[in-house]
């Protein structure tokens, strides 16, 4: 029993020593303050969506507990695209010089790394989960898991990656356009990529241009490829400030987004008595109004605050905790829905429950335990390289 005590004091006396080294280490003078925080507002919001998947999907539709499932998910349907435009804002700065070769080596290595490693994670949960239900071992089971994970046939989450390593790929290129465009033509650009990759393959949806043929229909640009333009437009907006008047058109746009989101879900799904996902897609005008909205809203709000007191904060235990988050945001983006279908394989999810008060306790819970999950995984050398 004195071991064991000893043993105990011990552990928390190096947690106290690791903490006191944590708080006194200085953050780095080039960190944007607001991506940080951008970012724990968008992993808490993937979580979020993800926990409101289940009530949306199994729950009477226009039942109170549905609408607040889809008021706390389309709320924040933003999430990706922030997390895109967090991307461009800081790969694309001017001052970030990145070799093509480093983006090959470092960047791209690790994506396709972790990728292979938590597809197989995933993958391996699958074959668990049978197992247990079958109450034996399925051998094809294995077959079909590398076949998945060689034709890119993956866990949904992990979609994100896929993109990721599309935009390292070309970031050579894009950082080229980048660094030689000026102001005007980076807007040209922005403009097109609304035009062909946001409002086109939404409006197509809809009659009357639902009814466009030919050569015509092949305009819209895929979703994948659409992604790109939220990495732009993170560098734009990190690059270029907008007039008051501009600032507040987006936020108009922003909340305007939201009621669009909420109300035109709704309403087609009732009408459809079935859920209708199209406003919730992160390649529409709706979503990509609320992204810009945040994006914009944290930024100046940060702006706002004099040097002065920006330094002080970003000495701050608040502002270290959100920084800590932050770069725990892709390990938390990977884990988090290997927590989520535990807590359903538990029947912890508790849908019949006020999803007012449920998808909060989730969000939080499963927040928390990712949270954990990269506090032991950035300790082990490695995997906090590669994996997370």
């Amino acid at each position: 029993m004195e071991n064991s005590m000893a043993l105990s004091e011990s552990i928390k006396e190096t947690a106290r020593q690791e903490n006191r080294e944590y708080v006194s280490k200085p953050l780095s003078s080039n960190r944007l303050v607001y991506v940080d925080m951008l970012k724990l507002l968008a992993i808490i919001g993937v979580i979020t969506i993800h926990i409101c998947a289940v009530p949306l999907t199994t729950l009477k539709i226009a039942s109170s507990n549905w609408e607040f499932a889809l008021l706390f998910g389309a709320a924040v349907r933003w999430a990706v695209p922030v997390f895109l435009m967090c991307s461009g804002a800081l790969f694309l700065k001017t001052d970030k010089v990145i070799a093509a070769k480093r983006i090959f080596t470092k960047y791209l290595s690790r994506i396709l790394c972790a990728l292979f490693v938590w597809a197989s994670f995933y993958e391996g949960l699958d074959i668990y989960r049978a197992f247990r239900s079958m109450g034996y071992f399925d051998y094809t089971l294995i077959y079909k898991a590398i076949e998945h994970i060689f034709t890119f046939n993956t866990q949904t989450h992990l979609y994100y990656l896929y993109i990721v390593i599309l935009i390292y790929s070309l970031l050579p290129a894009l950082r080229v356009f980048t660094d030689n465009a000026s102001k005007r033509q980076m807007e040209y650009l922005l403009i097109a990529w609304v035009i062909l990759g946001i409002v086109l393959p939404f409006a197509v949806q809809f009659r009357p241009f639902s009814l466009i043929r030919g050569m015509v229909r092949q305009y819209p640009m895929s979703m994948v490829y659409s992604a790109i333009g939220y990495f732009m437009a993170g560098h734009y907006l990190n690059k270029y400030p907008l007039k008051k008047r501009t600032n507040y058109i987006f936020y108009f746009l922003g909340i305007t987004g939201l009621l669009v989101t909420i109300c035109g879900t709704e309403l087609s799904s009732i009408s459809r008595n079935a859920v209708y996902t199209s406003f919730l897609e992160g390649m529409t005008p709706n979503v990509a109004a609320m992204a810009a909205a945040l994006f914009l809203l944290i930024k100046n709000h940060f702006e706002r605050i004099n040097r002065q007191k920006q330094e002080e904060a970003a000495s701050g235990r608040l502002r270290r905790i959100i920084v800590y988050i932050s770069k725990g945001s892709f390990c938390i983006y990977l884990v988090h829905v290997a927590f989520i279908d535990l807590l359903k394989d538990l029947s912890l999810t508790f849908p019949d429950a006020n999803t007012l008060i449920t998808i909060p306790v989730l969000v939080t819970t499963v927040f928390m335990l990712s949270l954990g999950v990269y506090f032991i995984l950035s300790r082990i050398p490695g995997i906090n390289k590669y994996l997370i």
